[in-house]
């Protein structure tokens, strides 16, 4: 009963949320704003599943956006050579190719995974920069309806439900997922156990590149064209997908369904950011109320098992010893 009410309670969140901010808002965030929200959130939601499977297993990545350009360009190549199977087959080895060049790097030359992360964005943003100049593009690359509609709304919806079963399969009934949770939870245990903390995080890259896959698809399908900045730009891509996988990472005691809390939280911070913004509030203000609102979830997470505690020890106190036994 406790389960079924968590579990009501984590999917009724957002729709609380979202009619709060429909009253603040006088109505300016309406119903018909729903489908565009949950547009917004489906680009968000596929990087955090790649983001997800790395935070599980300990690592801390800051490359999915770079990582998605760079697969984007690749396609593109392929896209401009034969149309849209090389489109497929590009992001394909694109994605794969950076993501497993980031856990090689990671594994051999023992670099911190978020220092990792950060030179591959240095080195994906230049390497898809200097493959677009190669086509002489300057806007951005232009791709036609037979590339972008198979992605776009409402399709994307059904990639990323795709992308979560999947998700949950790797994670909850394969060797390697729980390998990932081992290793993520106690990589010294996992070790005595037998568990290759390299080669699990080295294979986590990998299924981590197989989302970017997807959500390279996605930002495709989002408005057909894709620029590939410099300067660590793509690092402004990272931000949502983290806030939305530690939302998911706090409610996961409530509910173990990891790719369904993902979504969840990264609709949430969807619905935060378009509030905010139907509020008339600068960006300044957005950033501090999105980090009052992550200090609260963290909060209350994190001082759960306390007021358990808490409860037990006044019903000992209370009914004596009998009390404990009895709530265990």
């Amino acid at each position: 009963m406790k389960k079924a009410l968590s579990i009501i309670g984590i999917l009724i969140f957002p729709i609380i949320l979202f009619f709060l901010f429909m009253a603040l808002t006088g109505g300016k965030l309406g119903f018909s704003a729903i489908p565009l929200l949950l547009n917004q959130a489906m680009i968000p939601a596929m990087l955090g599943l790649s983001m997800a499977i790395l935070m599980m297993c300990g690592l801390m990545d800051f490359s999915v956006g770079c990582r998605v350009i760079f697969a984007c360009t690749v396609g593109y190549t392929g896209y401009q050579i034969i149309g849209v199977p090389g489109f497929i087959l590009g992001v394909i080895l694109g994605a794969m190719t950076i993501s497993a060049a980031l856990a090689l790097c990671y594994r051999y030359l023992r670099i911190p995974s978020l220092v990792a992360s950060m030179g591959f964005v240095l080195l994906g943003e230049i390497s898809a920069y200097y493959i677009t100049k190669a086509f002489k593009v300057t806007t951005g690359m232009f791709f036609d309806k037979s590339v972008v509609t198979p992605f776009a709304f409402p399709l994307n919806f059904i990639w990323v439900a795709i992308a979560a079963v999947i998700f949950y399969l790797i994670m909850y009934h394969t060797k390697i997922g729980a390998h990932i949770a081992t290793v993520g939870d106690d990589e010294v245990l996992a070790e005595s156990m037998g568990v290759s903390p390299k080669n699990t995080k080295t294979i986590a890259y990998l299924i981590s590149g197989f989302f970017i896959i997807f959500a390279a698809f996605l930002q495709v399908g989002s408005i057909g064209i894709v620029s590939a900045p410099t300067g660590m730009a793509t690092m402004s891509m990272v931000f949502q997908p983290m806030m939305g996988v530690i939302i998911g990472l706090t409610l996961l005691p409530l509910w173990n369904n990891f790719p369904v809390l993902v979504i969840v939280g990264e609709v949430c911070i969807i619905i935060i950011f378009n509030g905010l913004m139907a509020l008339g509030l600068s960006d300044r203000w957005q950033n501090v109320f999105l980090g009052l609102f992550m200090f609260a979830v963290l909060g209350v997470s994190g001082n759960i098992g306390r007021v358990r505690e808490w409860r037990r020890r006044k019903s000992v106190r209370k009914f004596g010893p009998s009390a404990y036994l009895i709530k265990k």
